[in-house]
């Protein structure tokens, strides 16, 4: 071959390979609607409603098809806006809710589709805008809960450009959750309307919900809470104070009863101390296998637990808010804390609620001094080992007043301090136990440690049963706790 000629060829080849990855890198586009819902007020109907979307050479945006009686009234590409109204009246088949499709189209025409879902809403919404806190409770589905994109209990704004949803453990619990001029807010929706279930029936559960910045840095996390009935319409008096009567991010409290489904769904989240963002526990109640819970994106993708271990860089405060999905392991030469210098009895606090302190507004986490009365029901105590243990917890009473009232106690054991693994057992070498519970208090020991409630089953001589209401527990072990009214 003339060498010449090789060499033109050569060009030729490399110009158009050029033109052709050019071509390619222009036709990159992206077109999302990160809220993925218009949701109308109740009673609002034939009104409009916004949201925006995010978009990367998309030239245009056509409507492929609207829910009947639904209207798009305006595409701002300049704002990235997208206005729908909902019908006025439903005499023509007009539908409360549905489906609104749209594609984005780049200037070579290349398209990108994306579904918004569009409601007129059954219920008021909830608004907790003024009851600012890093936990909200959603009691009820079919329903949008508004809050403000706070630092945690606080009026002190964040830069928050979006919220997005972290990660939730129940797929489709919280789908969709939208910001606009400061304010959040997320939907529960029914997820069943199966002829068995009651109207409006949903499945509990727990969710993680993230402020980013501009940069797509994660500046906070709220833990939203849903459950089928209000923890503080059942809460209970102990020594004085009000508490909730279940653990927090538990659905009930099963009250003793042999159901493996209370049980499993009495156990709530579990936290190191100090962080307030919720780590969750078993997939089964019985802890089979050790398995974590399964967690779900926004997709319904599975996600995992991820565990690291204490420190330089992973065992501080700052590193710990932007990665809320992992586990941090304790540092020995830190007392077993999961911080890796220095322990900070600052982040939950005996006197005032603090600005990392879990619990819903109103309600706060007790001192150690809540549970010194109490011990183990002489009733419960006197079991047959074999019925006891089908219980998964104890029934725990006054001390000076053993036939009175008694508080149940789920046995959810802990994440512990070592390498974060679920453990239902106490940590006694000599006489491991099938079942304990703990529950952190916000109290601090002078040796870098925390003071939890502690009670175990011991099969072996059951007139042993251990109760501890103020045991000094490594910071880095993972525990349930309950909130007391504020």
């Amino acid at each position: 071959m003339n060498f010449r000629f090789f060499n033109f060829l050569v060009v030729a080849v490399v110009a158009v390979t050029m033109m052709f990855l050019g071509c390619k890198k222009s036709e990159e586009l992206s077109f999302d609607v990160p809220s993925d819902s218009i949701l109308i007020e109740v009673n609002r109907a034939g009104d409009e409603g916004t949201t925006s979307f995010a978009s990367h050479n998309i030239s245009a945006v056509n409507v492929v098809s609207t829910p009947s009686g639904w209207e798009v009234t305006d595409i701002d590409m300049y704002a990235k806006t997208i206005t729908v109204k909902s019908p006025a009246t439903f005499d023509d088949g007009e539908v409360r809710e549905g489906t609104l499709s749209l594609s984005g189209y780049s200037p070579r025409g290349t398209l990108k589709s994306v579904s918004i879902h569009v409601a007129i809403l059954q219920k008021p919404d909830i608004d907790y805008r003024n009851a600012p806190a890093n936990c909200y409770v959603a009691p009820q589905a079919q329903t949008r809960y508004l809050f403000n994109a706070m630092i945690g209990g606080s009026t002190t704004p964040l830069e928050t450009v979006s919220l997005r949803l972290i990660w939730q453990s129940v797929s489709g619990l919280v789908p969709y959750i939208d910001f606009e001029d400061g304010v959040g807010s997320f939907y529960v929706e029914a997820l069943t309307e199966n002829e068995d279930e009651d109207e409006g029936y949903f499945e509990p559960g727990n969710a993680l919900i993230g402020a980013y910045d501009a940069q797509g840095e994660l500046i906070w996390t709220w833990h939203i809470w849903v459950t089928q009935s209000n923890p503080a319409d059942d809460a209970i008096t102990l020594n004085g104070v009000e508490m909730m009567n279940r653990n927090l991010g538990a659905n009930c409290n099963s009250e003793g009863k042999n159901d493996s489904k209370l049980i499993g769904q009495s156990y709530g989240m579990y936290y190191q101390w100090g962080r307030r963002t919720p780590i969750v526990g078993p997939q089964m109640w019985n802890f089979s296998a050790n398995f974590d819970m399964t967690l779900w994106d926004a997709n319904g993708v599975d996600m995992a637990v991820k565990y690291t271990e204490s420190t330089a860089e992973t065992g501080s405060v700052a590193w710990a808010e932007r990665n809320p999905r992992v586990i941090i392991t304790g540092n020995k030469d830190n007392a077993y804390d999961w911080l890796y210098e220095g322990h900070d009895d600052s982040l939950w606090s005996t006197t005032s609620k603090s600005e990392h302190d879990p619990c819903p507004a109103g309600w706060r986490l007790p001192t150690s001094e809540l549970f010194e009365d109490l011990t183990i029901s002489p009733v419960d105590d006197a079991m047959d080992w074999h019925e006891a243990q089908t219980m998964y917890g104890w029934r725990l009473v006054y001390a000076n007043a053993p036939s009175g009232e008694a508080f149940f106690f789920s046995a959810a054991g802990r994440r512990n301090y070592i390498d974060g693994r679920l453990d239902i057992v106490n940590d006694d070498d000599v006489c491991p136990v099938p079942w304990a519970g703990y529950y952190w208090t916000a109290t601090t020991t002078d040796d870098g440690k925390a003071k939890a409630m502690f009670f175990d089953l011991n099969s072996a001589t059951r007139t042993c049963n251990g109760f501890d209401a103020a045991r000094s527990m490594h910071r880095a072990n993972a525990m349930p706790v309950r909130c007391v009214r504020e």
